[in-house]
């Protein structure tokens, strides 16, 4: 890692930070200089470097035996766990901190932004690329790659409230969040993407949230061309010349026709939607059972730019097709049935009785190992027949059937902060279909290779419970004070 050129910033979050091997194109995963264990504080750095190695080991369990089952091997590409032959010099740690963003170069940050006991690293392919993409004839067209932070799928909304009209119409989470956002001063304007309309199905509304994305991307959106960002929070490129670039020239004597910004981007998000709704040939060949997507109840958010039209809605319609990777999202997104203000009193509870016998968190498993089967069963079994030890319970609840709700609740809100990773290439006019690949095809005939991730899937501690119940209220007395005397709806408190 000695030679710094052949490396570049990706992104970061508050543990980890991520970089790109130019060379490779491999992506690596490291700890920053303050990283906490569970919650505690280590100083010693043998200490230190053998937590840091426990827990990515365990990020990778997880991803192995819970999220691929549930979400799909195709969807879900395991990391590595690596250990690392050298170090970044000062030299590389210099060029890291000049392209990190504005907001993640902290004052309190006095030393390296690496951890120097770092001696393992998560790698994976970047997914700036196509999957397999040494399979297909070279191509000179650049690769353009979209990264979607599609959040909450949808509202826990009592049958009683549920929604039937615009004037009974609730808020979705996502969207209050963003009057707390403002009012912390954390982005320039509110986001005018809204989640429930991406999971919708109905492709008007689907391409009207990508569209929303595109103009207030936040954290939720990113675009980058052969794997650098042109498009984001803090990066606009001029989208018309990049897309130009993408598209090429005209297929067939037919000419593109993209005269216009709004075009050349349209085109864009219809290929992008097409890649979302894409089911995987080996979807049948899923590890776990989900559950299947009922019929699925149309709910609409308030502050939602979408406008239902009942006639366009009902021409619009549908499912999301049961494999692609919008719908394990949703579904996965769905084993979770009480949200937060459910799980938190069953978390009282656990913590109670976790206290009372400590041998109950490693018998249940609820930080990991994520190696065991039963792990997993959690997501399908709800009840239980038998005692646990001489420890009784109220409401006849024992603490399997509460473990296994926790569980789903926590497998529930690592995909709530996933992200999907869309990358498209256009392929030469003359290539051959029966060639083989992943295709997509535009409204003017063009092919694209392309594949579909989903990143960011890290699980979450059963210790972040009271974090979540304190934010969601936090959230909800934001937009109560933001909106007070101009809303008359029905908040979603979940």
């Amino acid at each position: 890692m000695a030679d710094a050129s052949k490396w570049k910033f990706r992104g970061e979050g508050n543990a980890c930070l991520v970089l790109v091997n130019l060379e490779e194109k491999m992506v690596y995963r490291l700890a920053k200089s303050k990283y906490w264990g569970k919650g505690h504080l280590l100083t010693n750095a043998e200490d230190k470097m053998d937590r840091i190695h426990e827990e990515l080991q365990l990020v990778v369990d997880y991803m192995k035996n819970v999220m691929q089952p549930l979400l799909s091997p195709y969807f879900v590409i395991l990391p590595e766990l690596r250990l690392l032959e050298g170090r970044l010099t000062q030299e590389a740690e210099y060029q890291i901190k000049t392209s990190r963003p504005a907001q993640r170069k902290g004052k309190d940050v006095e030393h390296s932004t690496l951890d120097p006991t770092t001696l393992s690293a998560l790698v994976m392919p970047d997914l700036c690329y196509i999957r397999d993409s040494h399979l297909y004839p070279k191509c000179s067209y650049p690769i353009l790659s979209v990264e979607i932070k599609p959040k909450k799928a949808f509202m826990h909304v009592p049958d009683s409230l549920s929604v039937k009209s615009e004037e009974n119409s609730q808020v979705c989470k996502f969207c209050m969040h963003q009057r707390l956002k403002a009012k912390e001063g954390q982005w320039p304007v509110t986001s005018r993407y809204c989640p429930l309309d991406l999971f919708s199905g109905n492709r008007v509304r689907m391409k009207q949230a990508l569209l929303s994305l595109a103009e207030t991307p936040q954290n939720n959106l990113r675009i980058c061309q052969d794997g650098e960002e042109i498009h984001g929070a803090w990066n606009k490129e001029d989208m018309s010349e990049v897309l130009g670039g993408f598209f090429g020239s005209s297929h067939n004597g037919i000419s593109n026709g993209l005269h216009k910004d709004h075009k050349l981007l349209q085109t864009f998000l219809d290929l992008v939607l097409e890649a979302l709704l894409f089911v995987p040939q080996d979807v049948n060949d899923s590890l776990f059972e989900m559950p299947s997507l009922y019929p699925h109840t149309v709910q609409y958010c308030q502050n939602s730019r979408y406008r239902p039209d009942l006639q366009t809605d009902c021409d619009n319609c549908g499912d999301l097709p049961t494999g692609c990777v919008l719908e394990r999202i949703f579904s996965t997104q769905k084993l979770d049935s009480l949200d937060i203000d459910g799980i938190y009193p069953l978390y009282l509870k656990l913590k109670k009785y976790i206290n009372d016998s400590p041998a109950l968190r490693q018998r249940y498993c609820l930080d990991g190992p994520y190696q065991d089967d039963d792990w997993l069963q959690a997501c399908s079994q709800l009840n239980c027949d038998d005692e646990e030890d001489d420890l009784i319970i109220k409401d006849s609840q024992c603490i399997r059937s509460m473990v296994n709700k926790v569980k789903r609740f926590l497998v529930s809100k690592t995909v709530q902060d996933c992200s999907i990773m869309v990358a498209l290439q256009r392929v030469p006019d003359n290539y051959n279909e029966d060639e083989g690949g992943q295709l997509l095809k535009d409204v003017h005939g063009r092919l694209f290779h392309f594949s579909v991730s989903i990143v960011d899937l890290d699980p979450k501690p059963f210790c972040k419970i009271p974090n979540y119940y304190k934010q969601v209220y936090e959230i909800i007395n934001a937009y109560r004070e933001a909106c007070t005397g101009e809303f008359s709806g029905t908040v979603d408190e979940t």
